[in-house]
């Protein structure tokens, strides 16, 4: 038995000396691979970037009217909120307007009663009825009265003169307001006139395009629609918070310090904040080896305003799972491409805490898309509001793009 054995022991050595150099080398083609596919995948990335170079002059132009014609949007909506705002600031005057009138009326038509008494008591003076009083004690009573009378014409003169005085005040303000209105209204007509007039341009050299790049205008179209639809709700979210914040009495001392919103090593920046792509790129994208699943935690303490998922595709990339925490002071940070989120909206989340996983969504290659934004007024928020989280954030990282 010893014997069989032996023989069995030495051919199950030999085949697994067959068999390692066998895996190590299907693993080392497997690297290859991977290293192979991520060469091209960086390939494409860096063929993307150079597109701006590459385009004709014709869609240099029609790149340059849509810049132009998202600016004048924005602008449009600038004016809408600045308006919106004063509409209701006039609203909320006009109705202390009429409850200062009302005020007003009652005072003044009691001024009237008590002059018409006054008339009425005809030539009887202070001291008549000083005079006529019985005794010392009615003589003191009726002398104070008399103080008390003399006061409370007084106050009522004053108080009719101060509220003559809002009134005044509140209408002048009112006519200020309502000729800012006005003159808000006629530059975006104006602003409008000028997005007609650079619409029927671009479409004009849009179609003296050629195939591949009216292929490639509609795709520019496609992304900046979709950041349109961000960028609005990252408005009408801030502008809540920042409405909500006032209205408790004070702001929040946020000072803007931030830490990495990836708890993840090394910290690789591949991609800043610039002009790609025909358009602009509101962030910088944080590596995470092409791999997902990596924590994501927040940049500082705040308040989860927004939390949404917005598809997109290689060739139209999405935000895909994204959120948004306000930290005070106007200032809001967005986390996008995520795996999965762990809080949602309307939660008080701390500095540092895991708020989600890394991810691909979007139709992009795994990475974390970073922002800040920053706005000191709600029309603020309509605004070219984001700032280089570069500028923001602690070193220790390197740039790859």
């Amino acid at each position: 038995m010893k014997k069989k054995i032996v023989p069995f022991i030495l051919s199950l050595i030999l085949l697994l000396g067959n068999l390692l150099p066998a895996y190590a080398a299907s693993v080392g083609e497997l690297n290859d691979e991977k290293a192979d596919i991520q060469g091209k995948i960086t390939e494409a990335q860096e063929q993307q970037e150079d597109v701006k170079e590459q385009l004709s002059a014709e869609m240099q132009e029609v790149v340059e009217l849509n810049n132009s014609i998202d600016e004048v949007e924005r602008q449009i909506q600038q004016l809408q909120s600045e308006i919106d705002t004063l509409q209701a600031s006039i609203d909320q005057k006009q109705k202390e307007l009429e409850q200062k009138q009302e005020e007003h009326d009652k005072n003044q038509k009691l001024l009237e009663d008590r002059l018409v008494v006054m008339y009425e008591a005809g030539e009887t003076s202070f001291l008549d009825m000083l005079f006529s009083s019985k005794n010392i004690v009615e003589f003191i009573s009726n002398y104070y009265l008399w103080q008390q009378l003399i006061q409370c014409d007084r106050d009522l003169l004053d108080t009719i003169e101060q509220e003559q005085q809002e009134i005044t005040n509140t209408k002048q303000q009112l006519e200020q307001e309502k000729t800012k209105v006005d003159s808000a209204k006629a530059e975006q007509e104006t602003k409008n006139n000028l997005l007609k007039t650079q619409r029927a341009e671009r479409q004009r050299k849009v179609d003296a395009l050629n195939e591949e790049e009216k292929a490639l205008q509609t795709e520019i179209e496609e992304n900046n629609k979709k950041l349109k639809e961000i960028d609005n709700a990252i408005a009408q979210a801030m502008a809540e918070a920042l409405k909500a914040e006032q209205q408790g009495g004070s702001g929040s001392n946020f000072d803007g310090t931030f830490i990495w919103p990836l708890d993840y090593s090394p910290r690789r920046v591949t991609s800043r904040m610039k002009y790609r792509w025909g358009r602009w790129h509101k962030g910088i994208d944080i590596g995470t080896n092409a791999e997902t699943g990596k924590s994501v935690i927040a940049a500082a303490s705040g308040t989860v305003i927004y939390s949404a998922y917005q598809s997109g595709s290689s060739s139209a990339a999405g935000y895909g799972n994204y959120l948004i925490i306000y930290h005070g002071n106007g200032y809001c940070t967005l986390y996008a491409h995520l795996n999965s989120k762990l809080v949602s909206t309307g939660q008080r989340v701390s500095q540092g805490q895991l708020i989600a996983y890394s991810g691909n969504t979007g139709g992009v290659a795994p990475h974390l898309h970073f922002e800040i934004r920053k706005a000191s007024s709600v029309g603020n928020f309509f605004g070219n509001n984001w700032l280089d989280p570069l500028d923001y954030l602690p070193g220790g990282y390197v740039i790859v793009d």
